[in-house]
């Protein structure tokens, strides 16, 4: 099924068509985005918008996945809830545990370079789709936690004292994801 195709679509159609058509989820992400970043915004305080925002994307992942049809479920009603709970989980946890000082948050799934080409912004949307996918599936709880603070700009040494582990124990969580990943 082509793009254009796909684009017309209901959400529901477009959940169940992603086991099978990857191009569905990157749909799904682009009509999501807004609503995930807008209450990443209205939830932010202790947690991060863009940390709360990570969360939401890979709640609706996690909706994509656990989506059944036969419940009679509109998919924006699952996936809202989906999004928001892992958000919340996100802000009880920082509650409990505080966040690492510093600037550690996830890449942006928004270009903000208006004059990019639009055909490049639908690419590095579908990239950034398919790296988020490959990471929540392939890798563990903490190896998906070193790789987002890596890529938010944390060193070796700050990701060890912020998640209380030796060093060794970063570099080896780190080189275990890039593995994983490559292997794709």
């Amino acid at each position: 099924m082509k793009n254009a195709e796909l684009d017309q679509l209901t959400d529901e159609e477009l959940a169940l068509a992603a086991e099978s058509n990857p191009d569905a989820i990157y749909i799904l992400i682009g009509r999501y985005t807004r609503f995930i970043r807008w209450k990443a915004s209205q939830l932010s305080g202790t947690a991060e918008a863009d940390d709360l925002a990570q969360e939401g994307f890979l709640g609706l992942l996690s909706a994509v996945a656990g989506f059944d049809r036969m419940r009679k479920i509109k998919f924006y009603t699952y996936a809202s809830t989906c999004i928001v709970n892992r958000m919340l989980t996100l802000i009880r946890s920082s509650r409990r545990n505080p966040m690492p000082v510093g600037d550690i948050s996830a890449p942006e799934f928004e270009t903000e370079d208006t004059s990019a080409q639009p055909d490049s912004i639908v690419v590095q949307r579908e990239e950034w789709a398919e790296l988020w996918r490959n990471m929540v599936s392939r890798l563990s709880s903490r190896e998906y936690q070193v790789c987002m603070m890596f890529m938010g700009g944390a060193g070796y040494e700050e990701i060890a004292r912020e998640l209380g582990i030796p060093i060794k124990s970063v570099d080896n969580a780190f080189q275990r994801a890039k593995r994983k990943l490559r292997r794709g």
